[in-house]
């Protein structure tokens, strides 16, 4: 008899073991098929830049207007918006059609006035850069850069996965009947259709060559959604 509990104690151990582990940080960022929250207050991407602003707070850099962030993404920057201590990189509208107009004043899509624009991405970094790529060559000047260290201190529910810097893939499948893998790239989990809010999580694993870490998770509009707001903004669709 004992050697049967014992077998019984064995065998309910496995499935203890099993279970995904689930992060230990609070919830702030919360992203469904149909909606977004931070902190409990709502976003929306059929809302301009200045509505998430008025959310997510003040504490933003906008690398248009900061060389030490241009330095460090090396490009203009001038479409991004970075809320370093919440790990937040947002990408608004840009005219692809005709790039000139955005630098002229008084003109319909002038980047002067950036925050009357429609976000198209929203990024977060889930761990800093340097841990995936501790080797990695940095631009003079921009080594420990906020841009490449920034990462979020919270939880994230990513389509009923509770998400935070220590989550794996198996984790985040267990959790969510919608987040599926990657058809070509299996190292990267998302939600690509079906819903108004669009999204992918991905790792470092890279086919298990490299740590399973979670880098970076990003979210976005549909197709559909995104030419409405360049048509609101624009007046015509610019980017295609």
């Amino acid at each position: 008899m004992k050697h049967c509990w014992l077998l019984l104690l064995i065998f309910l151990s496995c499935f203890f073991v099993a279970e995904p582990s689930i992060a230990k940080s609070a919830v702030r960022l919360s992203i469904s098929g149909d909606s977004l929250a931070f902190d409990g207050k709502p976003l929306s991407f059929k809302e301009p830049l200045y509505k998430w602003i008025e959310v997510l707070g003040d504490d933003y850099v906008y690398i248009g207007e900061d060389e030490g962030y241009q330095k460090a993404y090396d490009l203009s920057g001038s479409e991004r918006f970075i809320y370093p201590d919440l790990g937040i990189d947002i990408a608004i509208q840009v005219n692809i059609k005709d790039v000139r107009s955005d630098w002229v004043d008084g003109q319909v899509g002038t980047l002067k006035d950036p925050y009357n624009r429609f976000i198209t991405t929203v990024r977060i970094s889930m761990n800093p850069k340097a841990k995936a790529n501790p080797s990695k060559i940095y631009r003079e000047g921009t080594e420990g850069h906020p841009f490449y260290t920034m990462y979020v201190d919270y939880a994230i529910d990513f389509y009923g996965a509770v998400v935070d810097g220590d989550v794996s893939i198996k984790s985040v499948l267990s959790q969510s009947d919608i987040v599926k893998r990657n058809r070509k790239f299996s190292f990267t989990l998302g939600v690509y259709s079906g819903y108004e809010n669009l999204g992918s999580l991905m790792f470092n694993d890279f086919y298990g060559e490299k740590p399973e870490i979670p880098m970076r998770l990003a979210i976005w509009p549909t197709l559909k959604l995104r030419l409405e707001n360049e048509r609101r903004y624009f007046g015509k669709v610019v980017s295609r």
